[in-house]
């Protein structure tokens, strides 16, 4: 009995985290030319000194607050 409920919650959480990269995986292709358009912004790097980025995801950077695209997250202001 132990040994069927083991093998149960085994199967769940490998399925729901085999589940969750799948959508991850489509999410960071989205968010990829997002990212790409925030970094090449045409202002010197002086007047853009503070930017908005992501505490999950660090390589996400924005110039306004929002969301981060890959989680949801609130972006914060560094």
């Amino acid at each position: 009995m132990r040994t069927n409920l083991f093998l149960l919650t085994l199967t769940a959480s490998t399925t729901l985290l085999l589940s969750s990269c799948g959508s991850k995986a489509t999410t960071e292709a989205a968010a990829a030319p997002a990212a790409a358009a925030d970094t090449s912004a045409t202002a010197p790097a002086s007047a853009t000194a503070s930017y908005y980025t992501c505490e999950m995801h660090p390589e996400i950077h924005s110039d306004k607050p929002g969301k981060c695209p890959k989680c949801g997250m609130n972006l914060v202001k560094k």
